[in-house]
């Protein structure tokens, strides 16, 4: 049967293990048979080796621990000290573990760096696949591609690459097609554009003569109406001057006659006034040789004024004659 400890528990004598050196022979003794171990990891036989005797390491300490738990009852005046043979054996015993099993741990953490770079690789590996896909717009979840055999990778990459490569054949055959299509499109559009242009300019060119025919239809009824004017104005004024001159000759003629009348009214009248002018020219004549004659008399004057007075009253009434009879 394997031993599953560095001690044997029938031979742990309890008085040895409480008192002076007993407890750092008993350990000493474990650590002898457990450095007397030559660890190998280099074979898993080797690494089983190192994980037993730490085990036994572990198991040793539990023994000791065990039965000092087990003797503490029977012992109570002790029981500090056993707790500190206790922690003495757990902290000893736990260090010696380590310091056994620090091969195996060394080794470990090595394998782990080797796998974690290993896995490292194959992600890489992997991403430089998924990468290799996308390029050609296959697009496939990481784990797919991670469980995917190289060859079976080879082919779906070339079944990739022939579609994409079609693909693209098919996008560059639509490309052309529709540059095709747009060159013609723009082909007809210009050349719609040029007939637009030819028809605008042959409007423009209909509009120009329609408007110049107009403007020379409007000058000549213009220059017929102008002329009908002139002349309709021409006759007018001749008419006008016919029938001014007529007028002017007749007002001539009435003015002459009108005036001949006048002339003749004015004759007659200066002729039926003569013998007013003659009274008043003796009026006057008197009343100039009466104011320079001498007054010597208060009767003289009386006799002059009243003399005046009546050559003055009888012209007057003259006067009024000839005025009733104008």
């Amino acid at each position: 049967m394997t031993e599953k400890a560095l001690i044997t528990i029938e031979k742990l004598d309890v008085a040895v293990l409480f008192t002076g050196d007993g407890m750092d022979r008993i350990l000493k003794g474990i650590e002898t048979k457990a450095m007397a171990h030559v660890p190998d990891v280099s074979t898993e036989q080797g690494r089983r080796d190192i994980a037993s005797m730490a085990f036994k390491v572990a198991r040793s300490k539990t023994l000791i621990v065990d039965m000092i738990d087990g003797k503490i009852e029977d012992h109570k005046k002790k029981v500090n000290e056993g707790n500190g043979f206790k922690k003495i054996a757990r902290d000893f015993l736990d260090d010696l573990k380590s310091l056994v099993r620090l091969p195996l741990d060394e080794w470990d953490e090595k394998q782990a760096e080797i796998e974690a770079e290993e896995a490292r690789k194959q992600k890489e590996i992997i991403d430089a696949r998924i990468a290799g896909l996308a390029k050609f717009n296959v697009h496939m979840p990481f784990f797919d591609v991670a469980a995917m055999a190289d060859d079976v990778f080879d082919i779906t990459l070339v079944n990739a690459r022939l579609a994409y490569a079609d693909e693209q054949k098919r996008l560059t055959d639509e490309e052309a097609a529709r540059k095709a299509e747009a060159e013609r499109l723009e082909k007809v559009r210009q050349e719609q554009e040029i007939m637009a242009e030819n028809l605008r300019k042959a409007q423009r060119e209909i509009e120009a003569e329609k408007k110049a025919f107009e403007d020379e239809k409007k000058a000549e009824q213009e220059r017929r109406e102008r002329e009908a004017f002139e002349k309709q104005t021409a006759e007018n004024a001749r008419i006008k001057a016919e029938k001014d001159a007529k007028e002017k000759a007749d007002r001539e003629i009435a003015e002459k006659v009108e005036a001949e009348k006048r002339t003749k009214a004015e004759a007659e009248r200066q002729e039926a006034l003569k013998p007013d002018k003659e009274k008043l020219f003796a009026l006057a004549q008197f009343l100039q040789e009466g104011i320079f004659y001498p007054v010597t008399q208060a009767s003289d004057a009386i006799a002059m004024v009243e003399d005046v007075a009546v050559q003055v009253q009888m012209i007057a009434s003259e006067l009024l004659k000839n005025i009733e009879e104008l």
